[in-house]
């Protein structure tokens, strides 16, 4: 045989012999490492740990789309809030009162006319981030409830003390035009 075989025989052989010790170097690396930490398997931990990152890989990936739909909601609220804004806009403006409602009109359920106003927002007080100016006159709002009471507990669940509404005046709806004081 030529010299170029008996060379190529070894380089096998040595390579052979050079992967089989790696491979046993590596399995007695992981036996020492499985010793040392009380690990019953090397190999089951890196799969507990690949099922593990694949579930909250999967739960990102759902909070992410439900952020994403929150925000298309949000957006869509916003532009909702712009546009009745500027419809409010456009009828203080044009000497239109606006009439906010609270309740439904119900054949024998009274109505009542009520003047909320919002002690945060005023000239002295300069603009509010979340409140129209035009809460600093009071505003006119229809309730639909059976007495005075409940009128007024509507009102405040719809416009809250705690964020500065008052209620400035409740009367039934006949007595707006008499010309009566105030019931409540």
């Amino acid at each position: 045989m030529s010299e170029m075989v008996k060379g190529l025989l070894l380089f096998l052989f040595l390579s052979g012999a050079g992967f089989g010790l790696a491979r046993l170097v590596v399995f007695l690396g992981e036996r020492s490492i499985e010793r040392r930490y009380g690990v019953t398997g090397v190999r089951m931990l890196i799969a507990e740990r690949a099922t593990l990152e694949q579930r909250m890989e999967m739960r990102r990936a759902g909070r992410e789309e439900e952020l994403s739909s929150l925000d298309g909601e949000i957006h869509s609220l916003v532009r909702r809030k712009e546009k009745l804004d500027r419809r409010t806009g456009e009828v203080a403006r044009y000497g239109k009162s606006i009439v906010r409602q609270i309740g439904e009109e119900v054949k024998g359920c009274p109505c009542y006319i009520a003047h909320v106003a919002n002690k945060y927002v005023g000239a002295d007080k300069g603009p509010h981030a979340m409140i129209d100016s035009s809460w600093a006159k009071p505003q006119a709002v229809e309730v639909w409830a059976p007495n005075v009471p409940e009128a007024r507990r509507a009102i405040e669940r719809r416009y809250p003390p705690t964020f500065g509404y008052v209620v400035t005046r409740i009367q039934p709806m006949g007595d707006v035009f008499a010309g009566d004081g105030p019931v409540g």
